[in-house]
């Protein structure tokens, strides 16, 4: 299992270079797939963070009419707390890293503190298109076994006007699923996706918004599931996500984010995988802070003076 997937993993890097920089960028998917974006760039009109920093600190409430075999998940019974930090090296490259941890679940539950780690690098091509690079894992639900994930993606941004602009994502990406007994059974899968996001902006930076469909097609299953002990069965999935940021001062950002995930068929266990962020079909409500952190007083500019907002 582990062989199969460092191999995976160098199969994906193998098909690109670099990450991006240009114009906009836009919130990330469920965490199995990747840390998530900057939000200012949405509002700013950026792909990779142009210098400087950033911190963010987010609340995810989870809901769902089952947790895989569980009762029905209602609004405050299940959240991950996200801490997440990018920096900027010489314009060319971003480095992002995150951690999720787990303050609220359900009583009958009985769950990990934390629950998940990514890490992405991100570089320019040009100014309208980015490649990501990301690996991240996590606890299994109800078992002491990990899941591992590896995605390589392409951003391209096309302008449409000064306050729109669309944003269309393609991706390769790997999922493993494996215990610390190395007897027990393993899965690995690999998805194709592709995220097509519209994305609005006020002129003055202040504000972003986005409305966005991910579509991923699994191209490649093999294995068990640990947890089940059953061949995995992924399905397509049809993914949904909305939503706003607010930059009304230079340093600081508020952002909300709802998504519809969806993952297989709850009458079919074999089609959802046992990962608490995104394993299962579910909705989630992100509320969350940035704090951005400049290099030196030449990150700002007489125009973000004005504004408020500016190179990060």
């Amino acid at each position: 299992m582990r062989a199969q997937l460092s191999l995976t993993f160098v199969a994906v890097a193998g098909l690109g270079g670099v990450a991006a920089a240009g114009d906009e960028d836009k919130p990330g998917e469920d965490a199995t797939v990747e840390v998530a974006h900057s939000y200012r760039g949405v509002a700013q009109d950026y792909l990779v963070l142009p210098s400087g920093g950033e911190l963010t600190a987010q609340m995810r409430f989870i809901t769902a009419d089952a947790l895989l075999e569980g009762e029905r998940l209602k609004f405050t019974d299940l959240a991950l707390f996200g801490l997440a930090g990018r920096w900027s090296l010489f314009s060319k490259l971003e480095l992002s890293a995150s951690v999720e941890l787990l303050p609220k679940q359900p009583a009958t539950t009985d769950e990990k503190p934390w629950q998940s780690v990514g890490a992405t690098l991100r570089s320019p091509l040009g100014r309208q298109v980015a490649l990501a690079l990301s690996g991240g894992g996590g606890h299994l639900l109800a078992h002491s076994g990990m899941w591992t994930r590896e995605s390589l993606s392409i951003e391209w941004k096309k302008p449409i006007h000064d306050i729109l602009a669309f944003d269309i994502e393609a991706g390769v990406n790997g999922l493993g699923l494996a215990a610390k007994d190395t007897t027990s059974s393993t899965a690995f899968l690999t998805e194709v996706s592709l995220r097509t996001n519209a994305l609005f902006h006020e002129p003055s930076g202040h504000w972003g918004g986005w409305l966005g469909l991910t579509y991923a097609v699994p191209v490649q299953a093999s294995g068990r599931d640990p947890t089940t002990e059953m061949p995995i069965d992924p399905q397509p999935r049809l993914n949904f996500h909305a939503g706003t940021v607010v930059s009304l001062v230079q340093n600081w950002d508020l952002f909300l984010d709802f998504a519809i995930v969806d993952r297989g068929d709850h009458a079919n266990r074999a089609t959802e995988l046992p990962i608490l962020d995104g394993g299962f079909d579910q909705q989630q409500v992100v509320f969350g802070v940035t704090r951005h952190i400049r290099t030196s007083t030449h990150d700002t500019t007489e125009d973000d003076r004005t504004i408020q907002l500016g190179s990060l």
